[in-house]
């Protein structure tokens, strides 16, 4: 008998991080298109040359967004989702420290981890 393989359920602060990926992807390509962001760039692990790169993530995190909502995930699926989110959550880190937050206010992004 074959072994089954394992499937986890998503927290639901990882499923808004999803959600968010689709928004900061979106603006990555606007930022592209105005020259104040350079490819290649890598996000989520993912070495994207061009926009057509950045609308391929933005496809898997929808997709990984769908699947978090509606089923468990397999193994595989689970170490993506957690890839997108750390990177995310990481973006959003920066983001608030660049804006003059304190690291104490601005590390509160990594409890949803």
């Amino acid at each position: 008998m074959a072994s089954e393989e394992r499937k986890y359920w998503v927290k639901g602060s990882w499923k808004f991080n999803l959600e968010a990926m689709h928004d900061k992807l979106y603006c990555i390509i606007i930022d592209s298109r105005e020259g104040e962001v350079q490819y290649p760039i890598t996000i989520a692990g993912t070495v994207c040359k061009d926009e057509c790169d950045v609308y391929d993530l933005i496809e898997e995190a929808s997709n990984l967004e769908w699947i978090s909502k509606s089923r468990k995930v397999t193994s595989r699926e689970y170490g993506r989702i957690k890839q997108m989110v750390e990177w995310r959550i990481g973006a959003r880190y920066v983001a608030c420290m660049a804006s003059g937050m304190s690291e104490r206010e601005a590390g509160r992004c990594f409890e949803d981890m």
